[in-house]
């Protein structure tokens, strides 16, 4: 099985001048070394949707960031850039980041429900959600927390982390790759003067249940460049992160395949 991988779209709707000056002073700050132009990160999204299908993939995870701000008009714009990808909506995995959060806690909830209904069955992120490929087992959980747009911290809290080890050590999927998929990195920032406002808090935890169980692999983004780290002896390779899309005109996607019980980059 081939799993693809993008990361941090950052879409914008298509008319911010409609916004508030507190809006615009928001999307100023977040978009800061970006421009602000939306047509320009709509094509760069599709023509990351582009080369993960000239790649080739079973199935395809977008690791967070997918909005700006986390507005209902940039939500209905992902489920339009998505839908004219033509790629089958169930295989298609999506989580969500700190930017979706900004305009609210629940705003990802709802598109779900929503633009984005066709997508809900393979994405999401509340403890226990599994979507099952057959050769791997996707667990996708949100690290995303509503917060001032001054901060980009993510955190999981107890019960996601709960969530995640009673799946991780489920008898049925435990054989065969096991794979979550969240938008902070689960390590400490690399700049560490920077931890507590943009890194994922309470991360030791989490890296001590990768220690634990360990066919347990974390597809993440938000440091907006390739990841790739070895945590155990044996050379195996248990967190990937993937670049920002928003960045690149022409996006880089990173594709892996199953292997031995395991995801090892194709």
């Amino acid at each position: 099985m081939r799993i693809a991988h993008i990361s941090d779209l950052h879409l914008l709707e298509p008319d911010v001048r409609r916004r508030t000056l507190r809006e615009r002073v928001r999307l100023g700050y977040l978009s800061l070394f970006r421009p602000i132009d939306a047509d320009a990160r709509i094509r760069r999204a599709c023509r990351a949707l582009e080369r993960a299908r000239e790649k080739g993939f079973d199935h395809l995870v977008i690791s967070g960031d997918l909005t700006e701000d986390g507005g209902k008009e940039q939500f209905e714009e992902l489920a339009r850039v998505l839908s004219d990808s033509r790629i089958d909506p169930y295989k298609i995995t999506l989580v969500p980041g700190n930017h979706d959060a900004y305009d609210g806690p629940y705003e990802f909830a709802r598109a779900l429900e929503g633009p984005l209904k066709p997508y809900a069955a393979a994405s999401g992120g509340h403890p226990g959600k599994v979507v099952d490929l057959g050769d791997a087992v996707l667990l996708p959980l949100s690290t995303a927390v509503h917060q001032h747009w001054a901060s980009s911290w993510g955190s999981i809290d107890a019960e996601g982390l709960a969530g995640l080890e009673r799946r991780a050590t489920d008898p049925g999927i435990a054989k065969r790759p096991v794979v979550v998929i969240q938008h902070h990195a689960p390590m400490r920032h690399p700049v560490a003067a920077l931890q507590w406002v943009d890194g994922l808090r309470g991360y030791g935890k989490l890296l001590a249940l990768l220690a634990k169980v360990r066919g347990v692999q974390v597809l993440h983004g938000h440091l907006h460049r390739a990841i790739t780290r070895v945590l155990e002896i044996g050379g195996v390779s248990r967190i990937f992160g993937a670049p920002a899309v928003v960045e690149d005109e022409e996006p880089r996607v990173r594709v892996y395949e199953t292997r031995g019980g395991v995801i090892v980059p194709a």
